[in-house]
Parts: structure tokens; C-alpha cells; sequence
């Protein structure tokens, strides 16, 4: 057996619903559970132990912010190409009120150490807390990388949590529609053989959905596929930005895409010195168009998540109308329940393709994660899973 360290963080207000979500996550497993002041200890049925060592601001108030500081000192040191980000996690460290220090062992058994693991990250979701590995990688409880000591992160925004006990009371309660949208995603995954979660809820019931108007849906898809065109020019083999930017200015004369244009891609493309990576990040947006593009009726398919998008087909839409109002004049919407439907099937997907990345495993049936990821996205930012947050300030959750 070797011995491994996980530290959960979160900012939760009542630090007894920890031992509570304990509990009940473990539940199918745990032969014994005893709690000790600050210590949790859970004997599982193979009488091995996973310990968990809480430390709350309540009664460790000094503890809590000599420990926080540390570690936001040490992820300052890290350079970065996502500022923005850090600067977020940053702040989302020095608001950590509550950290529990998780102790189990693991052996030869792969399938029990994925078991743990996993779920670690759903105790992680239920008080929407992070998990920080001994490598120093904090990952979401999504199992996404949220910022390394290298100054890593796999996600392009982050907004920091205030109060993990509001935010869970938060959900409304599903309702028929909401419940019946799960089982047809499930049983879709059930025939196509890709892994789901029985229980994950999709981002926003069918009531607090606030769906974009089809404007705003094709104003936003012809930004990014500029943003995406220029990238793809500055991605050639001998780069011309005077012609990426050609490119640019024609979507801008004929959408007038600079009037919606996000702060982040305006100045990704302001700037002449942009990394090799943001050219890569913004050429991916091609993927976002396509959704947006369907989501507007105006490409009739979303094709199943294995291949990139037809960039030519989504080229051509946009290089052979003239004007927003054209665009409108194209095709017919789907209705609310069917982007719902989409919007709660990509969220699936990116569970299966995180869930595969965690336990070191392909993403099922041939599954691309980028282009998932991407999808996913998007429709975070349709169905209005955000609220009000605009296109570069959300976050999607699996």
C-alpha cells in the first residue's frame, strides 16, 4: 500500500456539511464512519481508511489564513499566459475559508484507486470545493485543471466562488421536463455506449433557462468565426497577419462584428505577438460557430462530436451573405426544448471525456474532447447556464 495526500478547499459556511456530503458519497462503500472533532475517519468494506483532517475559519482562523496566503504566494511565482485567470484563482485562494487534508492508501487495484478518486471530485462538486494534487495542479471538481505551479490551466475563464452553502441552495428544483430531458440524454448514451453519471443534473432547469435570441446567436457566431479565420492565417505554414487581418476587416464591413466583438478577442487580435497557443485556442472557435450556426437554424445538423466541424460549409454561410439580416432570413430555429435537449447532451459528453482524462483512459467511442469541450461551451452561453456572464466570463461545470 502507498500513501496518498489530497487537500480539498472550498469556502463553505457550515463545515459540518462536509461530513454530511462524507456521508453520503461514500455511502455505498463504507463499512464504518466515526467523527472526532476536526477528523473524519471512513473504514471501508476492505478495511482500508480514507481520513479526512478538517481545518475551518470558525475555530482555526489563523491556521486558515497563514495556509491560504502561502499558497496563493506560491502560485503567484508562476508565470503565465492566462493572467486573467490567475489573477482569478489568486483571488479564489485567499477566499478558501475551510481546507480538509485527505489521507487514503492505494494499491496495485486501478479500478478501486479510480473509484476513490472520482469520488473525491464528486465530494468536490457537492461543496463546490477544488482538489489540490501533491504535484500542486488544482483541478475543478470537474477534474479540470484550474492552475499549476507551472502556471497551466485548461480553462480560458474563471469566475471565483463567494459562499458554497448559497450556491448549492441555489438550484431549483427539477421539474417533469427536466427530469424526462436527462433520461432521453441517458438512454441516447445508453445506445452509443459512452459512460454517464445517473445523477448530474443539467446546468439550468427548463424554467431558468434564458435562452439568446437568434440575433445575439448569429452576431456571436460571426465574431468568432473572424476571430477563428484570422487564426487560422496566422497558423499557415508562412503567416501573413496583413492578410489575417484582410480577413478580419471584410467580416467587419459586411457584419460589423467590432460592435459585439468581446474585450479578449479584440485584443488577441490587436496584438501582433500573440502566442502559438491563443492562435490554436481561437482557431478551435470554428467549433463554436457550428453550434451556434445550428442553434440558429441555419445548419440543419450537429454531428456527433468525433470529427471537426466543416470549416468550408461554415465559410461559405458566412461569405456568401451580406449582412446580419440575411443571415436571419435563413432557416428556422430549433425550439427551446430541442437546444435544451443539445445544450444537456454536450454537458454529458464533457463528463465522459473529464471522467475518461482522470482515470488516465481515451475519451469513450471515439469522442474528440476538444470539439466537446468547445460545444459545451457554447451552450453553457445559449441556455444561459451563467445568468448575465458574458461570453468570456463563463464557466462551464460537468
Amino acid at each position: 500500500m502507498q500513501q496518498t495526500n489530497i487537500t480539498l478547499y472550498t469556502v463553505i459556511g457550515n463545515p459540518a456539511g462536509i461530513s454530511t456530503a462524507i456521508r453520503n458519497i461514500f455511502s455505498p462503500v463504507t463499512k464504518s464512519l466515526s467523527c472526532e472533532e476536526d477528523k473524519t475517519t471512513l473504514v471501508f468494506e476492505d478495511d482500508t481508511q480514507i481520513i479526512f483532517n478538517l481545518s475551518h475559519a470558525q475555530n482555526k482562523a489563523e491556521f486558515i489564513e497563514m495556509h491560504t496566503s502561502g499558497m496563493a504566494n506560491y502560485f503567484a511565482q508562476a508565470e503565465t499566459d492566462k493572467p486573467t485567470v490567475k489573477e482569478n484563482v489568486l483571488l479564489q485562494i485567499q477566499h478558501f475559508n475551510c481546507v480538509v487534508g485527505i489521507v487514503f492508501e492505494t494499491d496495485e487495484n486501478e479500478n478501486r484507486t479510480h473509484y476513490i478518486t472520482n469520488t473525491l471530485f464528486d465530494l468536490a462538486a457537492e461543496v463546490n470545493g477544488f482538489l489540490l494534487y501533491p504535484n500542486m495542479h488544482i483541478y475543478t471538481p470537474q477534474g479540470k485543471l484550474l492552475y499549476s505551479s507551472e502556471g497551466k490551466s485548461e480553462l480560458e475563464s474563471f469566475a471565483p466562488i463567494a459562499n458554497a452553502d448559497l450556491l448549492h441552495h441555489e438550484q431549483a428544483e427539477e421539474a417533469e421536463a427536466d427530469i424526462q430531458r436527462r433520461q432521453r440524454s441517458i438512454a441516447l448514451l445508453q445506445e452509443q455506449g459512452i459512460p454517464y453519471h445517473e445523477t448530474l443534473r443539467s446546468e439550468v432547469t427548463e424554467s431558468e433557462a434564458l435562452i439568446q435570441t437568434r440575433e445575439e446567436i448569429v452576431k456571436r457566431a460571426a465574431a468568432l468565426f473572424a476571430v477563428a479565420v484570422y487564426s487560422e492565417v496566422m497558423l499557415s505554414e508562412n503567416p501573413d497577419r496583413k492578410e489575417a487581418l484582410t480577413y478580419f476587416y471584410k467580416m467587419d464591413e459586411i457584419y460589423g462584428i467590432n460592435n459585439w466583438i468581446t474585450d479578449k478577442e479584440a485584443n488577441y487580435v490587436a496584438n501582433p505577438e500573440a502566442t502559438q497557443q491563443e492562435r490554436i485556442q481561437f482557431v478551435w472557435q470554428y467549433e463554436n460557430c457550428a453550434s451556434l450556426l445550428w442553434s440558429a437554424g441555419i445548419i440543419e445538423e450537429l454531428p456527433y462530436p468525433a470529427e471537426i466541424c466543416n470549416v468550408t460549409a461554415i465559410a461559405e454561410i458566412f461569405w456568401q451573405n451580406k449582412s446580419i439580416e440575411e443571415l436571419l432570413s435563413k432557416g428556422v430555429s430549433p425550439s427551446d426544448s430541442e437546444i435544451l435537449d443539445a445544450a444537456d447532451l454536450s454537458l454529458r459528453y464533457d463528463w465522459a471525456c473529464v471522467d475518461a482524462r482522470i482515470n488516465k483512459k481515451e475519451a469513450p467511442m471515439k469522442l474528440d474532447g476538444g470539439i466537446v469541450m468547445e460545444r459545451h461551451y457554447t451552450f453553457h452561453w445559449i441556455i444561459g447556464a451563467s445568468k448575465e456572464a458574458t461570453w468570456d466570463e463563463i464557466q462551464p461545470n460537468t
